[in-house]
C-alpha cells in the first residue's frame, strides 16, 4: 500500500475515534429492499437511505450525478448529465452491482453499462436505498457489489400529497432542460402522477470538431389504485430515449466516430393485498424492451440490439412483534435480437426465503435463495445478517455468497460477425461459468449526540470465475468468429480468482439546525486494499491484462456539503479518486492518476413557490476522464428556475 494512501485511510479513521464519544439512538427507517420488515438499524450491512427531502438539497442533472454524492459508491461516468455510468460498489466490475426500481430488476440483459438508465424522473422518488454488500440471497444473480433500489411515491404505502414541480434550466453549450412533475391524490384511494425530464445540449468539442452532444428523454405515468384497507393496485409505464456522442466510450480504435440511441420502454404492476393484520402477499409483474442503436462509424455498418426483459415476483410476508419471515419466487426470461450477436433467449427461476428474528437489541436476519438458469445450472446463496443496535452503536455483520451470470454480450459479442474481425476488438465466450464470490462484512456505526453519524465498515470479498475482457491472442481463443492470426483481442473470460478487502467510512452531520441557519453533510472514504487499480490478475500463474477490474479507484474521498438560511442555500460537492496512470497514444489521452472535481451550486428561494438556481459544474475546470477515452465535462455553468406548488 502506499505510503500517502494508508495516511488518508488513517486520518479518516482516526477522526472518527476521536469524534466518538457521546451515545444517542440511531434513526430508524424502513428499508423497502430488505423484503422482510427490517428497520436500516436492524441490518447487518452498511445501508445508507436518502429521502425526498435529503434529494431536494442536492444539485445533480441525472439519478447516476445524484449516486455521485452519496458516500462509498463509485460512479464511473461517461460523457455526464447521465449519458451512461457503470455503478461500482466495493471494488466490484460495472456488471456486480443490481439495480432495482422498486424492487423490479432494471439490469439490461444486453450489457451493464445499461444498469443506470433507471426509467424513473427525479421527483417521483421517494427515497433511495443502497445497500452494500452481496444480496444475491434475495435478488438472484448480479448482487455483488451492491443493490441500489430507488422506491417510488406510487409504489409505497405511505400516503402522497398533491404536488405540480416545473424545473427549467439552460446553460452552457446550449444546455436545455425541463423537469415536470404532476401528481394528484384523490379521496386517499387514487394517486396519480405525470412526470417528464428533457435535457439537450450541443456538448463540449471533445477533438477537433467533435461534441459531446446529447438529447435524453423520460416520459413517466403513474397510478395507485386502493379498493380498500387490504387491497391496492400500483402501475407504472415509461418511455425513455438517450441519444449521445459515444466516441470511445468502448473502443480506442482511431475509426471510432461513434454515437448511439437507446430507447427504453418500461411497464410495471404491483397487487398488494393485506390478507389480515399480519399477513401481506404481493404480486408484481415487470416487462421491459430496449432498443439500442449504434453507430460506429457513418462509413460502417450500425448496430442494432433489442432486448426484452419479463419478470414476475411473488411475496407473502409474515409479520409479529419480534418475528417477521417473508418467502418468494421469481421467474425472469431474457430475450436478444443483434444484428452481431444473434438471436437467444433463456430464463431463470429462483425462490427465496428470509427470516427476522429480534431477542432485545440482537437481530438475526438469515436468508437463501436457490436460483436455475440453463448457462449456470442450479446455485444456492446463503446469507445470515446480525445486528446489535444499543443506544448509541450499531454494530453488525454479514456473510453471504454471491452469483452473476453473463450477459449476452459477454457471451455472444460479435459471433454474428460475417468479416474477419479487426485487431483489438471484443469476443464473446457462450461457454462462460457464473461467477461465484464470498462476502463478508463487520462494521460499528456510532451516534454522536443527535446530529452526527459515523459508520465504518471493513469488507472482504473472495471472489472466483470472474468474467472480464482479457487481452488474448487469436491462436488460444476457440471461437467461431474470424480472427486474424497471431493477434490480440479481448475475449470474455472466467478469470480464476481475486480477493478484495475495503474500508468504508462515513461522517454524516446535521448542524446548526436553527431557524436562519442549517448546515447539513457528509464525508466518504472507500479504501480498496488488495485490488487497487492495475494490480496484476493471474489466470494458471500467467499474468493477464483485465479490461475492466483494474478501472476501480483505490482510494475514493467524497463530501456534500449544504448550508441554507431562510432564503438563500449553497450547495458545495466533490469527488476524489486516487488510481494508477494509464495512457494511449492511438487516441492522443491520458488517465490521470489523481483527479479532484468539485462541484457549486446557488439557491435562492424568492417565495414559498419560486426558487432560483446557479450552478456550476467542475468548478475548477479539471480536465479528466473515469474511464480512458470518455472525457468528462469540463466547467460548465447552469442558471435554474423552479416553481413548486
Amino acid at each position: 500500500m502506499k505510503k500517502k494512501n494508508f495516511n488518508l485511510f488513517a486520518l479518516f479513521l482516526l477522526f472518527n475515534i476521536l469524534t466518538a464519544q457521546n451515545n444517542s439512538t440511531l434513526e430508524t427507517i424502513d428499508v423497502y429492499g430488505s423484503q422482510v420488515d427490517l428497520k436500516q438499524s436492524e441490518s447487518g450491512k452498511n445501508i445508507t437511505i436518502i429521502t425526498k427531502s435529503q434529494i431536494s438539497d442536492y444539485t445533480f442533472n441525472s439519478i447516476d450525478e445524484l449516486l455521485k454524492l452519496i458516500p462509498s459508491i463509485e460512479l464511473q461516468s461517461r460523457g455526464g448529465f447521465g449519458n451512461q455510468s457503470d455503478l461500482v460498489l466495493r471494488g466490484s466490475t460495472f456488471t456486480q452491482t443490481l439495480v432495482l426500481l422498486d424492487g423490479a430488476r432494471v439490469n439490461d440483459p444486453l450489457t451493464g453499462h445499461f444498469s443506470m438508465y433507471i426509467p424513473v424522473t427525479p421527483y417521483e422518488i421517494e427515497q433511495i436505498e443502497i445497500i452494500r454488500g452481496g444480496g444475491s440471497s434475495l435478488f438472484g444473480p448480479d448482487a455483488v457489489g451492491g443493490v441500489i433500489n430507488i422506491v417510488t411515491k406510487a409504489f409505497t404505502n405511505k400516503e402522497n400529497n398533491d404536488e405540480f414541480v416545473y424545473e427549467g434550466k439552460v446553460g452552457s453549450n446550449k444546455l436545455r432542460s425541463n423537469n415536470i412533475f404532476f401528481s394528484r391524490n384523490l379521496n386517499s384511494k387514487y394517486y396519480t402522477s405525470f412526470s417528464l425530464n428533457l435535457t439537450k445540449s450541443d456538448g463540449q468539442e471533445l477533438y477537433d470538431d467533435v461534441f459531446s452532444f446529447f438529447d435524453n428523454q423520460t416520459f413517466s405515468l403513474s397510478h395507485k389504485y386502493s379498493f380498500d384497507e387490504k387491497l391496492s393496485l400500483s402501475l407504472r409505464s415509461v418511455y425513455a430515449k438517450r441519444f449521445f456522442n459515444s466516441q470511445y466510450y468502448y473502443t480506442r480504435s482511431s475509426y471510432d466516430m461513434s454515437n448511439e440511441t437507446i430507447k427504453k420502454n418500461w411497464t410495471q404492476a404491483l397487487v398488494d393485498y393485506k390478507v389480515d393484520s399480519i399477513s401481506d402477499i404481493k404480486l408484481m409483474a415487470t416487462y421491459q424492451s430496449v432498443d439500442d442503436l449504434y453507430i460506429f462509424n457513418p462509413s460502417f455498418p450500425s448496430y442494432q440490439n433489442f432486448t426484452q426483459l419479463s419478470n414476475i415476483n411473488l411475496t407473502y410476508l409474515k409479520k409479529q412483534k419480534s418475528y417477521s419471515s417473508v418467502a418468494g419466487v421469481s421467474i425472469e426470461n431474457r430475450k436478444i435480437s443483434s444484428l452481431d450477436r444473434g438471436d437467444h433467449s433463456d430464463y431463470y427461476i429462483g425462490s427465496f426465503v428470509n427470516i427476522k428474528k429480534k431477542v432485545k437489541h440482537i437481530t438475526l436476519n438469515p436468508s437463501a435463495r436457490l436460483d436455475y438458469n440453463e448457462s449456470y445450472g442450479f446455485q444456492l446463496c446463503p446469507q445470515l445478517d446480525i445486528s446489535l443496535a444499543n443506544k448509541g452503536f450499531n454494530l453488525r455483520s454479514s456473510l453471504g455468497r454471491t452469483i452473476r451470470s453473463a450477459d449476452f454480450t459477454e457471451r455472444f459479442y460479435n459471433y454474428n460477425y460475417s468479416d474477419t474481425l479487426s485487431v483489438g476488438r471484443n469476443i464473446g465466450n457462450p461457454d462462460l461459468e457464473a461467477e461465484k464470490s464470498l462476502n463478508f462484512e463487520i462494521g460499528l456505526d456510532i451516534k454522536h449526540y443527535k446530529n452526527l453519524l459515523f459508520k465504518n465498515t471493513v469488507f472482504i470479498r473472495r471472489s472466483t470465475n470472474l468474467i472480464d475482457w482479457v487481452l488474448t491472442n487469436s491462436d488460444e481463443i476457440i471461437s467461431n468468429v474470424n480472427t486474424y492470426e497471431n493477434s490480440d483481442y479481448l475475449y470474455a473470460q472466467n478469470i480464476s480468482s481475486l480477493n478484495t478487502l475495503g474500508y468504508e467510512g462515513e461522517f454524516w452531520f446535521k448542524f446548526l439546525h436553527k431557524e436562519n441557519l442549517n448546515l447539513d453533510g457528509s464525508l466518504g472514504y472507500t479504501k480498496i486494499f488488495n485490488s487497487e487499480p492495475g494490480q496484476n490478475i493471474f489466470q494458471n500463474n500467467i499474468n493477464i491484462s483485465s479490461k475492466y477490474l483494474a478501472n476501480s479507484s483505490g482510494d475514493r474521498f467524497s463530501y456534500n456539503i449544504t448550508a441554507k438560511t431562510k432564503k438563500l442555500k449553497l450547495n458545495l460537492n466533490g469527488q476524489l479518486k486516487v488510481r494508477e496512470k494509464e495512457n494511449d497514444i492511438s487516441i492522443n489521452q491520458n488517465l490521470s492518476k489523481t483527479y479532484f472535481v468539485q462541484n457549486l451550486n446557488l439557491g435562492y428561494l424568492h417565495n414559498e413557490f419560486i426558487s432560483l438556481d446557479f450552478e456550476v459544474i467542475n468548478l475548477f475546470n479539471t480536465n479528466y476522464s473515469d474511464l480512458l477515452g470518455a472525457i468528462m465535462p469540463k466547467r460548465w455553468l447552469i442558471v435554474g428556475l423552479k416553481v413548486k406548488i
